[in-house]
């Protein structure tokens, strides 16, 4: 058995939870029986309708070592065979305790210290250039995303030339109302061509109420909730607004050209890497840019209006990331194992 320690909630957005279902799912399917560990319960019932046991704690997400004498004796009783932890939270003491009962995984973005862990993943775009100590097995890099098996062997994008779709994702919680402020815009200033925009509301999204009311008088303004076919609709559309956070490497397994922005700062090293390499051309940082939203649509005007760009860019993605990450570490997690 697998123990997956990970949280979500309106703080943190979902990204860590999100993440760890699709690496569960992988290594469901390789025989593993899996289980999660919160310390809330706003994902629970997410997490439980995917068919995996959620013990919810009690705890704060942010004192992690504060949660040792509740989430140790869960493991001293379910004797896990591996622990994989997902949460900018932990401290070398949390990791050496936890270590002590069964090997450890850490899903790491921000290279904090010298984890004492048995494995380390980051599998975000600048993985493999992070300077990490030779003291362990490391997965790093794109082919390791843990991507939904919905993004498993996609086809080639075929770009069209004139852009008719476009698929605006906000994150799970949307904490700086940036779907609300992207509909405001298109209401003051609606598109010249018959576009339209399709926005991807999360789970804890507050704005809900203001953007239906916008989306009944705008036809060109579509919401998305509750998407349980992502791919599917990621492939309807021709370009995309995204923030830097896992979603990106979604986006690649659709080869779906995207203007990215931050609203967090582990979404910096990402966001650059993606401009630097020529991906996904960078609209600025949400929480310091007054100009945030004349950018973002300016940048995608100019990706809109170049065809070749988002040829290139759009193979480029899909050479980047083919979907199977998450399956390819199911199964470097099990030689590991199995040495």
């Amino acid at each position: 058995m697998f123990c997956i320690r990970a949280d979500a909630n309106p703080q943190i957005g979902t990204g860590h939870i999100m993440r760890c279902l699709s690496l569960a799912d992988a290594l469901r399917e390789q025989g593993k029986e899996i289980t999660f560990v919160t310390a809330g319960p706003y994902f629970q019932p997410l997490i439980q309708s995917r068919g995996y046991l959620c013990t919810v704690q009690g705890t704060s997400f942010d004192r992690m070592e504060e949660e040792l004498p509740v989430f140790l004796p869960i493991l001293e009783q379910n004797r896990p065979e591996l622990v994989i932890l997902d949460s900018y939270f932990v401290t070398p003491k949390y990791m050496e305790t936890v270590k002590h009962i069964a090997p450890l995984l850490y899903i790491d973005d921000l290279n904090m210290f010298d984890y004492p862990v048995d494995i380390v993943v980051n599998y975000n775009i600048y993985g493999p250039e992070t300077t990490y100590p030779q003291n362990k097995t490391y997965f790093l890099g794109p082919r390791y995303a843990s991507l939904r098996k919905e993004f498993q062997g996609l086809e080639r994008r075929i770009i069209k030339e004139r852009v008719e779709d476009v698929l605006i994702s906000t994150g799970g919680t949307d904490q700086y109302h940036v779907a609300l402020r992207c509909a405001e815009y298109l209401q003051t200033y609606p598109p010249n061509e018959n576009i339209v925009f399709h926005f991807v509301l999360g789970a804890m999204n507050q704005d809900v109420a203001e953007l239906e009311q916008i989306a009944e008088k705008c036809s060109f303004i579509k919401l998305h909730r509750q998407v349980t076919d992502m791919s599917s609709l990621m492939l309807r559309c021709d370009a995309a607004i995204s923030a830097a956070g896992s979603t990106l490497y979604e986006l690649c397994a659709c080869g779906l050209p995207t203007v990215t922005y931050i609203l967090a700062d582990n979404q910096i090293p990402g966001a650059r890497a993606f401009q630097k390499l020529g991906l996904m051309p960078y609209a600025g940082d949400i929480r310091y840019d007054s100009n945030f939203i004349i950018s973002v649509f300016s940048r995608l005007q100019c990706l809109m209006s170049d065809w070749e760009t988002r040829c290139k860019t759009s193979d480029s993605m899909q050479e980047l990331v083919d979907g199977n990450g998450a399956k390819r570490l199911g199964m470097g997690i099990a030689h590991f194992l199995n040495e």
